[in-house]
């Protein structure tokens, strides 16, 4: 190729030879750019007059004009020593500052990032349209001065910058601008709207606020038995088909050969239950590994057999031995403690408070039998004549046991499990993401139950066992798995709200109403009925179980947030109610106290969903991919024969678009931390993982994203990349605080969303075209935002109609 430029540089060959023999080849053969991302002769029309670039490389990502001259014209670049030049005056002079300043302007007129100007043989690399207000003579350009050193000596450093998988990889943008991100200011909304604008509580919270804490807590471990009986829900869901939004509900692959045991199915409710007394009879320890996911009710089910289901087998006898349930929640425990300190306070704790480790004479006398033998035919033998003395030096010696805590624990456990069995039960085994810290755990406990013969219990996520699997702790232990799976979020927060109702029953109060009168209610309970009509088997029902997606801890802490703050006149409704009218809680009120928990605008960092409408990679051209890789998940998942989409080919879609791995990676990584998707294996997201999206990720790409108070929400926390798109919004902001009408607020609200969400398709529709123009599978040339446009309009039109027809 080098010889070829020699060659045409001889024959003056013009401008169109030069491409055709030596860039084309450049481009395609040695740089690996494709067919679809090369566009030759891309026209630009300015001022009247049609001017043609020479090449556009472009993919959803970037993009690169280059500017070819003939093979004989001459770049004058004697004195330039460096491979670096600033692109002062000095520099961009003559033909080759023509030819510069040629290119810089194409890549202005089209915001296209890079330039490359070149006659064959010397190739000049620069910056055309900067973002981070640095001016064009401030920059910097990559100089190769000869055929001789771009396609030979510096040809390793030629391709990684210019070559395809370079710029995907963004080596260009790190070498010219120092950085890959283009997004350099603050523009969220959030930044805009005053601190001070406290939202509305709503005014009956502060009445029923103990009750709702109490019945609607994350945990319901170490609550009384009545409690545990009314609130327990001992099926699973079993979800399949979501008919609503017409998608398969995938779930993990599984984790053991052989069939594991899911104690909430009906046919295997008693299995470890009868595990228990089969330790008891055959005197040979169990290990058991209970997993659930996040929220599945792992502690909750640890407590229900205890405290219900095995209460009388465990229950302090005076008469005789019995099993010992020693209870260790590493939730407790702080982040430098070793695991065995915790372990070990929490059975001394629970050996100071039992009965039967606290006698003398039933426990502790026997336990120390061999040392009170030894002591007596040794040390102490000169004083063993004297009763009193031998006590007194013997309770010197069980004190300091005691003080030192382990040697006390050690001796009545190693006796206490020669008599019955000891069921040692650890849960929130990854309380804390250190994998060395759960590696901790693990060799702790096993090698705590193996010293001392008593059964062990370890409870976890399943992702965690999947990364200590081969744990050499697990090698050497034979445990028996237990799968918990989530119960029906709605059967959890039907029982919760029977059992608000029972305490608020005949409790009465005063508070008072939005509209500044007191408000007398001689039964709270009443409330209690209107949020569960208002709950159950409703719109704010389904999307609490979306949005939860069968975690029941964060479902609870969604109803807690939304009772606090989602209903802004009860007033209205227990009137209602009282004159037996049906009324219904506003959905809009719950669903966006559920959004902003206890914030005053919505912020992805303290919400309990994600936002779909921002990577979160700081570059605009990368803004949308959250979305995109989604839809296809999604899109996948409608597929009754689909299984998992792997991450080799969710790599391979993004770079054939132009995404480096580094921003796909966070991607994924971003989409299973939101929930919004999930590996098929519980493990941590990579390309060697498969994947498949979540009911809530194909709720928000199937529903939510046309919903009002959903982008209403989401609109506070994206970033705004078009100028003049950002003024308007800011605008409009503005307008909408000062607005005293509350039907002209919402019309300006509503005017503010239309142009959100034209942004957001006009962005989406840069990449769905890009994927059909690179023939990409149909999964990835779907567009919610196409599909969903009537509902978004008609979602719209119902939001003015409301507020016309209520405070017109």
């Amino acid at each position: 190729m080098r010889e070829r430029v020699g060659d045409l540089k001889l024959a003056h060959a013009n401008e169109a030879e030069t491409r055709l023999k030596v860039v084309d080849d450049v481009i395609k053969q040695l740089l690996g750019w494709t067919l679809a991302d090369i566009h030759p002769e891309e026209r630009i029309s300015e001022d009247g007059k049609a001017r043609y670039i020479d090449y556009v490389l472009r993919t959803a990502n970037t993009a690169i004009v280059i500017e070819a001259k003939r093979a004989g014209a001459s770049f004058d670049l004697q004195g330039v020593v460096d491979r670096r030049v600033q692109l002062t005056p000095g520099f961009v002079k003559g033909d080759v500052g023509d030819a510069i300043i040629q290119a810089r302007d194409y890549g202005r007129s089209k915001s296209i990032p890079f330039a490359v100007v070149t006659n064959g043989s010397q190739w000049i690399i620069f910056p055309a349209s900067r973002s981070d207000q640095i001016e064009f003579n401030r920059s910097s350009a990559i100089v190769f001065d000869s055929a001789d050193v771009a396609l030979g000596t510096e040809l390793g450093y030629f391709v990684s910058l210019l070559s395809r998988d370079g710029v995907v990889d963004g080596f260009l943008e790190r070498e010219l601008l120092g950085r890959t991100e283009d997004q350099l200011q603050e523009r969220r909304l959030r930044t805009q709207v005053h601190r001070d604008s406290a939202r509305p509580a709503n005014p009956i919270f502060h009445l029923i606020e103990n009750e709702v804490i109490d019945c609607f807590s994350d945990t319901i471990a170490g609550r009384g038995k009545d409690f545990l009986e009314l609130c327990y829900v001992p099926t699973p869901d079993r979800t399949k088909f979501d008919g609503r939004i017409k998608m398969h509900l995938r779930r993990h692959d599984a984790l053991f050969g052989e069939h594991v045991v899911r104690p909430l199915r009906e046919r295997e409710s008693k299995v470890f239950i009868k595990a228990i007394e089969d330790a008891a009879k055959h005197g040979r320890p169990l290990a058991l590994l209970v997993l659930g996911s996040v929220g599945a009710g792992k502690t909750t089910y640890l407590s229900y057999t205890r405290q219900v289901v095995t209460d009388d087998f465990f229950a302090s006898r005076k008469d005789r031995e019995y099993p010992h349930w020693i209870y260790v929640d590493l939730r407790a425990v702080s982040g430098g403690e070793r695991p065995i300190e915790a372990i070990y306070a929490a059975i001394f704790e629970y050996i100071k408070n039992d009965d039967f480790f606290s006698s003398w004479d039933r426990a502790i006398r026997s336990a120390y039998k061999d040392e009170i033998d030894s002591l007596r035919r040794g040390p102490l033998s000169l004083i063993a004549s004297s009763d009193e003395e031998f006590k007194r030096r013997l309770s010197d010696v069980v004190m300091a046991d005691y003080n030192n805590v382990k040697p006390y624990v050690d001796k009545l456990i190693k006796y206490a499990s020669s008599k019955q069995p000891i069921f040692l039960v650890i849960d929130n085994v990854d309380q804390f993401e250190s994998e060395d810290f759960q590696g901790k755990v693990f060799a702790d406990a096993i090698s705590f139950a193996s010293r001392f013969s008593v059964n062990l219990v370890l409870a976890m996520r399943e992702g965690t066992f999947v990364r200590h699997r081969n744990h050499p702790s697990f090698d050497a232990f034979d445990f028996d798995p237990l799968s918990i799976e989530a119960p029906e979020i709605t059967a959890v927060l039907s029982r919760r709200f029977m059992v608000l109702h029972r305490a608020l029953k005949n409790k009465a109060g005063h508070f008072t109403a939005e509209n500044g009168a007191r408000f007398e209610v001689d039964d709270l309970s009443v409330f209690a009925e209107l949020i569960q009509q208002s709950v159950l088997g409703t719109e704010i029902g389904t999307r609490i179980e979306v949005l939860a997606n069968k975690d029941v801890r964060l479902a609870l802490r969604m109803t807690r947030e939304f009772l606090e703050r989602g209903y802004t006149e009860p007033g209205k409704a227990i009137s209602l109610h009282k004159l037996k009218q049906k009324y219904v809680l506003p959905r809009h009120e719950a669903f966006r106290a559920i959004l902003l928990g206890n914030q005053n605008v919505y912020s992805e960092a303290f919400s309990v969903i994600g936002n779909p409408f921002d990577s979160r990679l700081s570059r605009s051209s990368s803004q949308m991919l959250r979305m995109f890789v989604l839809a296809g998940l999604v899109r996948f998942g409608s597929d009754a024969t689909a299984e998992f989409i792997d991450g080799s080919s969710l790599r391979d879609v993004c770079r054939k678009l132009g995404y480096g791995d580094a921003s796909v990676t966070k991607v994924i990584q971003d989409l299973c931390r939101l929930r919004f998707a999930q590996t098929a294996s519980h493990e941590e997201p990579k390309f060697s993982s498969s994947f498949f999206a979540t009911r809530l990720g194909g709720y928000v790409v199937r529903e939510l994203i046309a919903d009002f108070t959903f982008l209403e929400a989401m609109l506070m926390d994206t970033f705004i990349s078009h100028d003049g798109l950002w003024e308007t919004l800011k605008a409009l902001t503005a307008q909408i605080a000062n607005e005293k009408d509350t039907v002209r607020r919402i019309g300006l609200r509503i005017e503010r969303i239309r142009k959100f969400w034209k942004n957001l398709s006009d962005q989406y529709f840069l990449l769905l075209s890009e994927a059909l123009r690179r023939g990409l599978p149909a999964e990835w040339c779907t567009n919610p935002f196409t599909e969903l446009e009537h509902a978004f309009e008609a979602n719209c039109s119902k939001v003015i109609s409301s507020a016309q027809r209520i405070y017109g």
